[in-house]
């Protein structure tokens, strides 16, 4: 009976797990930014430039921003620019539509 629960729950961290990734994985022109904490807000502005992208919006912290690009491989050109994660925008709460 407890391999059967620990069968159940495993199936259902995995479900989690992957609604969670569907959620996160960046969408859209808008993206959310997460360059080194260490560097300060120009070290997130040079990531964003060298993808071919635009900064958008920044908050409290200068390493996470929001960004936007009409290409469809920005993601990935942040990535190899430099960013520690890329995610969808939406994760970015109050900065949509001035709220």
């Amino acid at each position: 009976m407890a391999i059967q629960k620990s069968i159940v729950l495993a199936h259902f961290a995995f479900f989690l797990l992957l609604i969670v990734a569907v959620w996160v994985r960046p969408a859209g022109p808008f993206v959310l930014v997460v360059t080194d904490p260490e560097k300060d807000a120009s070290g997130n502005m040079q990531v964003i430039g060298d993808a071919g992208g635009r900064l958008v919006w920044s908050g409290r912290y200068a390493w996470i921003s929001v960004a936007y690009s009409d290409a469809n491989d920005f993601a990935g050109r942040l990535m190899r620019a430099g960013a520690l994660l890329v995610l969808n925008h939406d994760l970015a709460v109050g900065c949509l539509e001035g709220n």
